[in-house]
């Protein structure tokens, strides 16, 4: 008779939401009595809560499983487990090529992680995508001492972007009830939290789908009203569905930060049209304007898409075009990845593989560009500072973000002379600025 698992390492890989996914599956391990490790070697147990979004993801999940796995013959580990969107999506198949991985969890059936560590879980539990979401009692484990967290207002998408598989691996948008999600950001501010991430895959559309119909701006405003809390954030809004209500509850906040993440795909009313996103470029161009005249000077992100079927040279440079006039502050950019059961897949006419590299690489040194004049209008301000912890960078004491920069993708805040620990908000006077991060003095 083997002796029970009494360790777990999790691993995250891909985007927030999995973060989240993350956290909720080590909620249910510490209630099954598994300690947290944060080593692999010291783990009786390994969760990889994998992404399945587009082929590099995949690669890298699949690379993270089999680095893993070698913990089985060197270590301690007798349960490998790959959770969330690859398993959902190819469970089947991975389970046939992947002998060294004793579980697959996909998105609806992550509660089945309590099973697979009792070992009365089937190798492959993959049942219907919508089958989950977040509730009033479902674990989440988050890191002691931490000052930021993200919060999942809803899960899966109904949007039919012609290059996306999430509605394929999460299902369609399933929005949690306001109370629900004020009690756990309430939660979560008693247990030290200071800055709440608020993210789903379409977060726009929050409340469409509930009975008791809701949106984000009521969200936005119930959560605006807890004390505890210095910072609230907004993260993927979809272009259509940001209201003036929305914008007008940011504006008059006092926790809701002038920080709007939007991510855009193109701009050209033909690619839009391809990518099947429901509105034209001139939508794109108001909602940009609308923005800036009822917010000021608010921080902007964005994402594009290069490479898409279909897309001309003509097309790629009236995207240069329109991020070089709406000046985002922060842009993401990647190449199209053909994912099957999509619109897309397999469409015409192809772009070649180096040109959506060049592409790739051009917007990015566009956005440089834009990001470094943008940071050139903070020096000299002063700025609040959420301490992440000790530098990186020689010559620098500590690392952290001011309102202006979302955790984990945008760029980093460093101070000098200054003591402060992990969660503090330091004031500080900007003094240098580069392509991404800025340097600050303590006041």
């Amino acid at each position: 008779m083997s002796l029970p698992l009494r360790t777990i390492h999790l691993v995250a890989l891909g985007c927030p939401k999995n973060r989240v996914d993350t956290e909720v599956l080590a909620g249910i391990a510490a209630e099954r009595g598994l300690a947290i490790v944060g080593e692999p070697e010291a783990a009786d147990a390994i969760v990889v809560a994998t992404c399945g979004f587009i082929e590099s993801a995949r690669e890298e999940s699949i690379q993270a499983l089999l680095e893993l796995a070698r913990f089985k013959e060197t270590g301690r580990c007798r349960l490998l487990v790959a959770a969330s969107c690859l398993a959902q999506r190819y469970g089947d198949e991975l389970a046939r090529e992947l002998p060294e991985v004793d579980a697959f969890i996909g998105t609806g059936d992550l509660e089945r992680l309590g099973d697979a560590v009792d070992g009365t879980a089937p190798r492959v539990s993959v049942g219907r995508a919508a089958s989950f979401v977040q509730a009033p009692g479902t674990p989440r484990f988050v890191e002691p001492g931490a000052a930021s967290a993200y919060v999942k207002i809803a899960d899966g998408c109904s949007r039919k972007c012609a290059f996306c598989a999430i509605p394929q691996i999460k299902g369609r948008a399933r929005s949690r009830p306001v109370d629900e999600i004020a009690d756990e950001v309430r939660d979560l501010a008693r247990a030290g939290i200071r800055e709440i991430n608020l993210v789903s895959q379409d977060t726009s559309a929050y409340g469409r789908d509930l009975a008791r119909r809701a949106d984000l701006a009521t969200l936005a405003r119930e959560l605006d009203r807890i004390d505890d809390l210095e910072w609230i954030r907004l993260l993927y809004l979809y272009p259509d569905g940001v209201s003036d209500d929305l914008l007008e509850a940011i504006r008059d906040g006092d926790r809701l930060l002038p920080y709007l993440d939007v991510p855009i795909q193109h701009a050209t009313t033909t690619m839009l049209r391809r990518m099947k996103r429901g509105h034209g470029v001139a939508t794109l161009r108001r909602l940009i304007d609308r923005i800036k005249r009822v917010l000021g000077d608010p921080v902007l992100r964005t994402a594009v898409l290069v490479g898409h079927p279909g897309e001309t040279s003509a097309d790629f440079e009236e995207l240069i075009a329109f991020v070089k006039w709406a000046r985002f502050d922060h842009l993401g950019a990647f190449r199209y990845s053909d994912e099957e059961g999509t619109p897309a897949h397999g469409a015409g006419p192809t772009v070649a593989p180096r040109d959506s590299y060049n592409r790739l690489r051009r917007v990015m040194a566009v956005q440089r560009r834009v990001s470094r004049e943008r940071n050139r209008r903070l020096r000299g301000r002063l700025l609040t500072v959420l301490v992440e912890g000790p530098a990186d960078e020689e010559g620098y004491v500590l690392k952290g973000r001011y309102y202006g920069q979302a955790p984990e993708v945008d760029g980093s805040t460093y101070l000098v002379s200054c003591r402060a620990s992990g969660g503090d908000f330091v004031p500080a006077r900007v003094t240098r600025t580069g392509d991404f991060d800025i340097v600050a003095e303590p006041i």
